[in-house]
């Protein structure tokens, strides 16, 4: 790793770091003999797969020669790493500008459109004289499009981008972003790619750009974009539509024919509805011919179907508005409202349902969760005069949340869905991952039978191959968030019986909490489990610190704890009374861990400070709930230890006594305690006791 102000080649001074990936670190730095600014981007020279692919991404990027494609210009070797001096790109990634402003105006989607255009144009060409092949970039999206401060974008990443043969299979892994793919990018499909895969790319881009929705997974993943944006003209719909056709003979053949037509946008708007009146005078004109009363009919229909679209439109903006204002209850209303004008809409059925599922963790989310799935089944999945009778894409994301809540009987349910996904079409041409579903499956089976016959090695093993599925597969940043939620809850759920189970949630947790804050802005995010995570890796943490028999071991896990509860804090939510005593008892806990006679060295400032903090926690907890008998136990204790670190004479106890009186009442008013918070009092009392004080 290189740190600031070092100079690499007596040359390029270290700025500062600007990007982290899996297996590389890139840093800006300064050309101290140009004086200009350049990206650095260093990998590890280990002899794996992926330092071969990025060499073969350095080679690639070294042949090529456009202004808005980042150039190699120098390449080092040192220390055993590999280090690449390339173009630093100034900007900020469309993705970004969508999330910061929404959608974008047509005409600047169309700018972008055209010079993108240009730029894959180049890519597909081939110059034998200077040994350049046709290029498929499979990877264009949003997220890798750079606007400068100029106005000009620019492409990065050309990670999987590899060259190809026209008409041949292109070897290796399938890969591309869920959504921004082709169809034929999809594990399983032809992987025959050309200029027509990156049209697929381009026409996705195009759509969220201009909609601020992401695309979903083909068939049919780019549905029109005037339904999300009713502004877009008929012409700019027309050649997204051309661009993300399923089949590719139906796309563009080149970006020459998608520029042109990008550039012309309004003659082509003209000549659209031309061609579109033209066809439907001579399609009305034949049919009056043929038959006057199906006419009528015919007429009649349209008009059916032209005020249900406008219904659903109607409903569906209404409810995509409550959405962002995160009004949960009547974004569900407009939902439904909205598929009683459409009901075959695949993805207004999977915004119900995540509108009808908890955002907000704490008690009664995993009853919210269940009736969320109960009215799915009934009203959609189970019911047999639904168009979603059955889908195994609605069903996936159903098995998700059973598996989520841990219930044997959901877990039956998720099951049943799971037989039924691999019966589907989806499942069989490879649109749902095998590797995950037997994951959901093998969890599942575990979930529904008796503990103690359960196979836990297996268990342990198909976690493990479930994380390694998600950290390398393309998935959504939602897909992979909920694989981590989901591995944090069953790591959490068997702490005794996985191998290192609290350590395998905190990494995880790590992982997850990487990607929420690289992402907080990004409003195609709907992840609704931040908060509930977030209390498990509180609450895990402190039960690993407790289970603990190390003091290092369990002072880090009580830091740990300590931690994931600010991350907890910085979301604004109610904290239950119960991981607000986690967090005083992590503070004691540290400070419990040095207050021996042995360890009385360190018993400074800092950990002093410890203990000022648990009585902070105990002292919120009961200023919120005066009836906490637990919390005044542990506010008696706490006032305790601190009067002890006083000198003799200095002690003052009243604030201990007062607390202890408190719990005492309580205790003695018939409230249903449980019999471990007894135990603390008894334990409390006789310390009181024997410290002589009047009890």
């Amino acid at each position: 790793m290189l740190y600031e102000k070092q100079v690499l080649r007596e040359r390029y001074r270290i700025v500062t770091e600007i990007g982290r990936g899996g297996m590389s670190v890139t840093y800006l730095a300064l050309d101290l003999n140009l004086g200009s600014y350049w990206a650095i981007k260093q990998v590890k020279n280990n002899s794996s797969v992926e330092f071969e692919a990025f060499l073969k991404e350095v080679e690639l990027l070294a042949s090529l020669n456009h202004s808005d494609i980042p150039r190699i210009v120098d390449r080092i070797e040192y220390d055993g790493d590999y280090f690449v001096i390339m173009d630093f790109i100034s900007g900020t990634s469309l993705s970004k500008i969508v999330n910061l402003e929404g959608a974008q105006e047509e005409a600047k989607v169309i700018e972008w459109g055209i010079h993108l255009a240009q730029i894959m144009d180049y890519l597909h060409s081939s110059d034998p004289a200077a040994g350049k092949k046709p290029i498929v970039y499979r990877d264009l999206k949003p997220d890798n499009i750079m606007l400068t401060p100029a106005g000009s974008v620019k492409l990065i990443d050309f990670g999987i981008a590899r060259e190809y043969t026209p008409g041949k299979r292109l070897p290796g892994e399938s890969l591309g972003t869920k959504g921004y793919a082709a169809p034929e990018q999809y594990k399983g499909a032809s992987n025959i790619l050309d200029a027509r895969s990156d049209i697929y790319s381009l026409g996705a881009t195009l759509y969220y750009l201009s909609t601020g929705f992401a695309p979903a997974i083909p068939p049919g993943g780019v549905p029109s974009v005037r339904l999300k944006n009713a502004k877009l003209s008929d012409a700019f719909e027309y050649v997204v539509a051309k661009c993300t056709a399923d089949a590719p003979e139906n796309r563009y053949r080149n970006f020459a024919e998608v520029r042109s037509d990008l550039e012309n946008i309004e003659k082509l708007s003209g000549l659209y509805r031309k061609k579109m009146k033209r066809r439907l005078l001579m399609f009305w004109s034949s049919l009056i011919l043929s038959i006057v009363f199906a006419a009528v009919g015919w007429i009649g229909y349209n008009r059916v179907q032209a005020d249900l679209e406008a219904q659903f439109q109607a409903a569906y903006q209404q409810a995509a508005a409550y959405d962002r204002e995160d009004d949960y209850l009547n974004a569900a209303k407009y939902y439904t409202q909205a598929l009683h004008a459409k009901p075959g809409d695949r993805e207004t059925h999977m915004l119900l349902f995540d509108a009808l599922l908890p955002h907000d963790g704490g008690e009664g989310a995993e009853e919210k969760t269940k009736a969320a799935i109960d009215e799915m089944r009934k009203s959609y999945l189970d019911n047999p005069s639904s168009p979603m009778h059955h889908d195994p894409q609605l069903c996936y994301m159903v098995v998700r949340r059973c598996i989520e809540i841990e219930d044997a009987e959901y877990a039956n349910i998720a099951l049943g869905y799971i037989s039924i996904i691999k019966d589907s079409k989806e499942y069989q041409e490879n649109m749902i991952s095998a590797r995950e579903l037997e994951a959901f499956e093998v969890i599942a089976s575990f979930q529904s039978q008796d503990s103690a016959n359960a196979d836990y090695d297996l268990f342990g093993q198909t976690l493990l191959t479930l994380e390694e599925y998600t950290d390398a597969s393309n998935l959504t940043l939602d897909e992979r968030l909920g694989n981590y939620y989901i591995l944090i809850r069953m790591y959490s759920a068997y702490p005794s019986q996985l191998q290192n189970a609290y350590t395998r949630a905190y990494e995880i947790g790590a992982k997850a909490r990487d990607i929420l804050s690289e992402n907080i802005s990004d409003d195609t995010l709907t992840f609704n489990n931040i908060v509930p995570m977030y209390e498990l890796m509180v609450a895990g943490q402190y039960n690993s610190a407790v289970m603990s028999t190390d003091d290092t071991d369990r002072e880090q896990a009580y830091l740990n704890s300590i931690e994931w509860f600010g991350y907890l804090e910085d979301l604004s939510v109610e904290i239950p009374e119960s991981l607000y005593l986690k967090m005083a008892n992590a503070y004691k806990g540290i400070f419990d861990i040095y207050n021996t006679p042995q360890r009385q060295y360190r018993m400074d400032e800092l950990i002093s400070g410890y203990l000022d903090e648990a009585i902070g926690g105990y002292e919120a907890v009961v200023g919120k709930n005066e009836n906490s008998f637990l919390g005044y136990v542990c506010l008696s204790n706490a006032y305790y230890d601190r009067e002890m670190l006083r000198d003799q004479e200095e002690r003052d106890f009243t604030r201990t006594l007062q607390a202890y009186a408190t719990a005492k009442t309580l205790a003695n008013n018939g409230n249903a305690i449980p019999s471990t918070s007894l135990m603390q009092f008894s334990s409390l009392t006789r310390l009181l006791q024997n410290a002589g004080l009047e009890v």
